[in-house]
Order: structure tokens, then C-alpha cells, then sequence
């Protein structure tokens, strides 16, 4: 099942890369003798293997062009992933060996503090890293150049300086804490903390797995989010190991809080005090982050409206979107949703609209390959010219916000109009 991440989102492979090298660590404790360890190593290994193979048939068999896109972060990945693999069976072959060595280092009396002082120093680095530094890109592909544009966009709706350039991503730590609230945070990093020094000491095996997974996860994430740093849209990055994982660290944390009461005299008055006034903690923030979003719908009556437009659509149609916005939204929606042959137009220098040349050409190219030619566009005056326009979407809803700086409290007016036109035979 861990394994099958990779089948929703490539980028899982990182995530699996701590469950891979404890299924080693697991196999090479077999084989210094510990042979319940050893029992356990392998199905591990075979399952996550089996697992995040299929995840990669499917990417490699369906999506191709998607993997192609990726290839400058996904291909260093597989190398990691393989170099991975090799230390596993090198830690495997001379596990006997090193079995020694490794507990006579585990003795090392200043292990633990050092541990528990690395977690810390890396929360507070994350967390001033908006004063020490300011991640921008520069384009270099037409995909950078239009993130550019919406950041820049996104920045004037904001009340932002327009720094076309700008990531946002030295905030990241800030935006988990937008989501769990800044008593979870901490509580997170504190647990996370103690644990390591537990796991240090040999006290805590049980947690090595899942805290290995959320520190791995939470440190490559935050410290490359590799995503456009809108919210609530960029928080996709966020949901499906990070604040998951932090929030299951806050509860053990105030559960140790707790203990540490009971250990120190106070009474189970004090300890149900203490117990209740991080609960509130925990529960308050999230509840003031969502408040301006949680009741105002959303998105309501998008599926009705694109099942209406693919329902206009005449049969046997191959769709060429005329118009830029109408092509960036919905482009891949007709493909994918309607189930057909879709394309954008190439747009004429400094316009919004292709050449008429090249629409009239196209439309009779597919008329030729035995199709129907279907122009989509936003205003029906961009289609007058090749065919009578009919408004096939006229949709008015409300959207999430786009936040760059402060957490999401708000949501935006989202309006999408869609006019269709069949040109003639002549045109």
C-alpha cells in the first residue's frame, strides 16, 4: 500500500525512499542476528517494491508525455532511488561486520542531545528562513513565463509589490502553520524532537518508521515545495504526509507534555488541565484559519456546466480552442472529460486569438480527416467569422482565494463563459 503512492503522485518515490532504507535496515539487522527484524525486511522490501513498480508502469504506459515534462526532477530521483537500493545491499552483505561498530557508536553519550538539538535547530531555521532568504526563478520555458504572469497577477490582487520572479518558497514552514495552528507546530517540532532522541537511545523503535517518513517528507518539501505558491491551492503539497503527520506528532507531544506533569508530582487535576488547554490550542487555531472559507460553496455547479458543454458538442467533433483563457482552462477539461480530440491554437504575436489563416486551415484539416471542426472561445465575437457562435457555458460561482503572503480567509468570484461555433464546409 505505501508503495501504490507512487501511482497517485510520481513525486511519492520520495516519500517511499525512508521506507526503503528501513527495509534494509531491517534485512541487514537479520542478518547480524536479530531474525525477527530479518522476517519482517523482506516482505516489506518485496511489497514496496511490487508497489511503486506498478505506480511506475502506469506513469510510464499513461502518462509518458507527463514523465517527459518532469524528467529534469523525476530522473535525479530515480538515480537517488537506485542509489538507495545499492546501500541497502551493501548494508545487507556486511551487516555482520558492521554490527558491532554501530552499537559501540550508539553508546556515544552525547548522540542523544545532539540529536534532540538537531531537530530543534532545523524547525528554527525553517522558520527564519523568510529573513534569511528570498527563493526566486527565472523563466526558461514557456511554462515558467506564464507562471510568472499569475504570480504577477495573483501579487496586484494581493496588494503586493509585482515581483514576477518570486517563489514565496521561504515560507513554507509559515504555511503549515497557516493549516495546524502554531501550538501544533510547536508541539510537533518538540515531540518530533524528543522522539529522536529516544530512537538515539534505543528506546523508541517502534517510531522510527513513521517519524523518519514525516521528517524526510516535511524537510524535502518545505525546503522545495516545487509548486505555484497560491493558497488554499498550494497546500495540495501539504495534505498527504506533512499535516498528517505534524498533527499525529502534536497529540504525542501533548501526551508527553502530560506525562512529564504526572512525572514531576502534579496531581490528575492538573494533568486534565493541562490535557484540555492543549486541545484548545490544537482545535483553535485551525477553526480561526478556516473560518472565512469553511461556509461560503465553492466550485458548486462546475460539473453540471462541463457536462453541459460536452453535451453541445456535435458527434464525431475534434475541438481547436481559438482563444487563450478559454484554452488554458479548458483544454485538457474537453479532452478529459468530454473525450475528444483536443487542441489549443497557436495564438497570432501580441493576441489573444490565433490567425484566421491558421483556424481556417486547421478546421478544414479535420474536416478532411473525416471530423467534425469545433471553435471554442470566451466571446462569441472571436468566432463570428467561421461560424454562427452559440454560448455553450455561462458559469458564475465562487472560488478559494488566492493568497500569496497570510493564510487563505476568503473566497474570489470565478466567471467562465464558453461560446462554440461549427465552421462550414466553405470556411
Amino acid at each position: 500500500m505505501i508503495g501504490l503512492a507512487v501511482m497517485v503522485r510520481i513525486d511519492g518515490l520520495r516519500d517511499l525512499l525512508p521506507v526503503l532504507a528501513y527495509a534494509g535496515l531491517l534485512i541487514a539487522r537479520g542478518r547480524a542476528g536479530e531474525r525477527e527484524a530479518g522476517r519482517a525486511g523482506v516482505p516489506l522490501l518485496g511489497g514496496l517494491v511490487a508497489g511503486a513498480g506498478l505506480g511506475l508502469a502506469a506513469a510510464y504506459l499513461l502518462s509518458r508525455p507527463y514523465l517527459r515534462y518532469l524528467s529534469g526532477s523525476l530522473v535525479p530521483l530515480l538515480v537517488i532511488c537506485g542509489a538507495v537500493v545499492l546501500l541497502i545491499a551493501v548494508a545487507a552483505a556486511l551487516a555482520p561486520r558492521l554490527a558491532g561498530p554501530v552499537r559501540r557508536a550508539a553508546r556515544i553519550r552525547w548522540l542523544p542531545g545532539a540529536a534532540f538539538g538537531l531537530v530543534v535547530l532545523a524547525a528554527a531555521a525553517f522558520a527564519a528562513r523568510p529573513w534569511l532568504q528570498t527563493v526566486t526563478r527565472r523563466p526558461t520555458t514557456p511554462e515558467d513565463r506564464t507562471t510568472s504572469l499569475f504570480i504577477v497577477a495573483v501579487q496586484k490582487a494581493n496588494g503586493l509589490p509585482t515581483e514576477a520572479y518570486r517563489l514565496y518558497y521561504e515560507n513554507s514552514a509559515h504555511w503549515v502553520a497557516w493549516y495546524i495552528g502554531i501550538p501544533a507546530a510547536l508541539l510537533a517540532v518538540l515531540a518530533a524532537a524528543v522522539l529522536a532522541r529516544r530512537l538515539v537511545r534505543g528506546t523508541a523503535a517502534g517510531w522510527a518508521l513513521p517519524l523518519a517518513v514525516v521528517v524526510w517528507t516535511t524537510v524535502g518539501t518545505l525546503y522545495r515545495p516545487a509548486i505555484t505558491p497560491d493558497h488554499p491551492w498550494a497546500a495540495r503539497r501539504l495534505v498527504p504526509v506533512i499535516i498528517p503527520g505534524l498533527v499525529l506528532l502534536a497529540v504525542w507531544g501533548l501526551h508527553w507534555l502530560r506525562d512529564r506533569a504526572r512525572r514531576s508530582g502534579y496531581g490528575p487535576a492538573a494533568r486534565r488541565r493541562i490535557t484540555a488547554g492543549g486541545a484548545v490550542l490544537l482545535l483553535a487555531f485551525p477553526v480561526i484559519t478556516s473560518a472565512g472559507t469553511a461556509f461560503t460553496p465553492v466550485e458548486r455547479g462546475e460539473r453540471v456546466a462541463v457536462e453541459a458543454l460536452c453535451a453541445a458538442l456535435p458527434a464525431r467533433a475534434s475541438v481547436l480552442v481559438a482563444e487563450r483563457v478559454t484554452a488554458d482552462r479548458f483544454t485538457q477539461v474537453v479532452r478529459g472529460t468530454c473525450d475528444v480530440p483536443t487542441a489549443r491554437i497557436v495564438l497570432a504575436p501580441r493576441s489573444d486569438v490565433p490567425a484566421p489563416a491558421d483556424v481556417t486551415r486547421l478546421a478544414a484539416r479535420v474536416r478532411a480527416a473525416g471530423r467534425v471542426p469545433v471553435l471554442l472561445a470566451a466571446k462569441d465575437t472571436q468566432l463570428s467569422a467561421y461560424g454562427m457562435p452559440v454560448q455553450v457555458m455561462n458559469l458564475r460561482v465562487r472560488q478559494d482565494e488566492r493568497s500569496l503572503v497570510d493564510a487563505p480567509n476568503a473566497t474570489w468570484s470565478l466567471s467562465a463563459d464558453v461560446w462554440m461555433a461549427v465552421p462550414g464546409a466553405g470556411t
